[in-house]
């Protein structure tokens, strides 16, 4: 494991800069991340660029061995991009522009777009040869505002490239209107200028569906965009993005589809934060993360080095409320967390931040050094962590051994379930499933739905949790999976398959999936109001029958582990988290208790 760190050269007086890089490396710390902010440090004013600051402060990382990693300035363009471009911000869809503290602009706008890209050219030209830098990150986090209460982009050139984007996928008005079920409630389209403006894709769960493709699309063509402009002007430099894992329900709404972002690149960096003062919750959240993002890594980016790209460094010193990973852990959570990270397959940590900065919005934040750069008992923690470093690879070799569990990361279900508000279902399924996995001591692979177009590997055990939609080459290749690996496990959610790609019921024509596998699912019964079972509330349930042998009982409901029902042989169904209650033999029963 290698450690680096995030440091400000334009928050602090260059006075002080060499004492904060000794200590770095006095610490174990070999690289550290630069100037993802920093647009207007080197670019105060339109077309006058300052360089002397940053080749000043990669000297004195060069003279240190410390390897760079400068980033690219979009996440934060200054005033005066805005004041030469008023309309590239963010719309949402009542045209309401974006004043998020950071990405809060319309890379769409074509004038605005090249102007940026002309300053990225700039400063990687100038730096992609200098013999500090070790690579780049595109960026910071890229995504739509980072706003929970937001859902943004309408803004008019963002809705044009998307009309161009579906035309491309569907060839023509008709395709789309069928795949949209357009004929509901007199949607039906004729021009394409009128998709997404006269109706918002909130109106209809296919445009929905689709627009969150979109949208997710529309943030990794600019990552990749950047990172081509990165390979013509660099020689040699390692050319990344940090892509925070911020949970399904977030990560639907800010526009992130991980591995579209991580595609291709040389390393595929996550940035993980807890908080809740739980620290049995808050590592298993970190391990769910970990493997999540390893996997991104695994199919999006293979051979890339996977880095966790920012975790937090110490607790905030500031005295008022935060309800960002604010609890004040001691170092040996650093320690656990660090533990976690390798052992999951992480080859460096970048702790976050080296230095607390003494004003703007992360004043005081997740501080390793006191505020004026000296030791504390965080710094101390990593340089005994780097001392130990035999114990770590040991870690990640064990896990490494342990028999696979190959789990589907629906992205397409996610987003057709954000029409219907949905997503804590889906999220507490997800978590449940891999702590389900974890205690049973298997390795956590998340594929995705682009590879269950394809053969799937074999496993000791397949799990779709919440794969409500699924392609009718996936439901083939699912089904094979299961016949061919007889010695592997299936496990499938109680909607598996239930929907095509298009987010349509299918066919009464078409045997389900659960039939194709021996297991009759019934009908969900939604109750109007909340019952009572057994002292406990009610507001639904699920009938499963077997076609053959006795359905047999395997797991209880344990918060978040869902309840599994072994169907027949190697086939068996998750009946969800939320079961409380549940039969056995032809006409099982599942009675979930209201907190879905």
């Amino acid at each position: 494991m290698k450690y680096g760190t995030a440091y400000y050269p334009d928050y602090f007086p260059e006075s002080e800069w060499s004492q904060d890089l000794d200590r770095m490396v006095s610490c174990g710390v070999t690289s550290v991340r630069i100037m993802e902010f920093g647009w207007c440090f080197y670019e105060p004013t339109p077309g006058m660029f300052v360089w002397d600051g940053v080749d000043r402060f990669l000297d004195l990382c060069l003279a240190r061995k410390l390897a760079v990693c400068l980033a690219t300035p979009t996440a934060t363009p200054p005033p005066w991009f805005f004041q030469q471009f008023p309309d590239a911000r963010l719309l949402d869809r009542d045209a309401r522009p974006c004043f998020s503290h950071r990405h809060m602009t319309c890379w769409n706008h074509p004038a605005a777009r090249a102007r940026a890209f002309a300053t990225i050219e700039k400063l990687a030209t100038r730096y992609g040869n200098h013999p500090a830098v070790w690579g780049w990150q595109i960026d910071n986090e890229p995504n739509y505002a980072e706003d929970p209460n937001g859902f943004y982009d309408f803004n008019p050139h963002t809705i044009q490239d998307g009309q161009a984007w579906l035309r491309k996928r569907y060839g023509t008005l008709d395709a789309l209107n069928e795949a949209w079920f357009n004929v509901f409630w007199s949607q039906r389209f004729n021009e394409w200028e009128q998709i997404w403006v006269t109706h918002k894709p909130q109106v209809n769960p296919g445009s929905m569906l689709d627009f969150l493709r979109w949208r997710e699309h529309n943030i990794a063509e600019f990552v990749q965009s950047q990172a081509a402009l990165l390979r013509r002007c660099t020689t040699g430099q390692k050319i990344g993005v940090n892509i925070p894992e911020t949970g399904i329900l977030f990560s639907s709404t800010i526009g992130q589809d991980y591995w579209a972002q991580a595609a291709g690149l040389d390393w595929v960096g996550t940035d993980l934060y807890t908080g809740s003062a739980d620290r049995s919750s808050d590592l298993q959240a970190l391990r769910f993360s970990t493997d999540l993002m390893r996997s991104v890594r695994d199919e999006a980016a293979p051979g890339a080095e996977f880095l966790i790209a920012e975790t937090q460094g110490g607790p905030h010193l500031r005295s008022w409320s935060c309800g960002f990973a604010g609890y004040p852990w001691d170092p040996s959570f650093l320690a656990d967390s660090v533990q976690t990270y390798a052992e999951r397959g992480a080859q460096q940590t970048w702790f976050f931040l080296w230095r607390p900065v003494p004003g703007g919005q992360e004043i005081g934040m997740n501080a390793t050094t006191g505020m004026d750069g000296c030791e504390t008992e965080y710094t101390l923690a990593i340089r005994q962590m780097a001392e130990r470093d035999t114990q770590l690879t040991a870690d990640a070799q064990q896990y490494a051994a342990r028999p696979l569990a190959l789990v589907h990361y629906s992205r397409d279900t996610i987003r057709f379930l954000s029409h219907w508000k949905d997503l804590e279902i889906v999220s507490r399924s997800m978590l449940g499933t891999h702590l389900w996995l974890d205690r049973q001591g298997y390795r956590i692979q998340f594929i995705t739905d682009a590879a269950l177009e394809t053969p799937l590997p074999s496993a000791e055990i397949l799990v779709l949790p919440e794969s409500h939609l699924l392609s009718d080459r996936a439901w083939q290749h699912v089904i094979g999976w299961a016949e061919n690996f007889a010695s592997g496990q299936l496990h499938m959610g109680p909607h598996t398959g239930l929907l095509d790609e298009r987010g349509q019921w299918r066919s009464p024509k078409q045997r389900s999936l659960f039939n194709e596998l021996g297991v009759r699912p019934g009908k969900w019964f939604d109750l109007a109001v909340t019952s009572q079972h057994g002292g406990q509330p009610v507001s639904g349930y699920r009938l499963f029958e077997t076609e053959s042998e006795i359905a047999e009982f395997l797991e209880s409901s344990d918060g978040l582990i869902p309840s599994v029902l072994k169907a027949r042989s190697n086939i068996h169904v998750h009946t969800h988290r939320w079961c409380e209650h549940l039969g056995t033999g032809r006409g099982t029963q599942a009675i979930p208790s209201s907190d879905d």
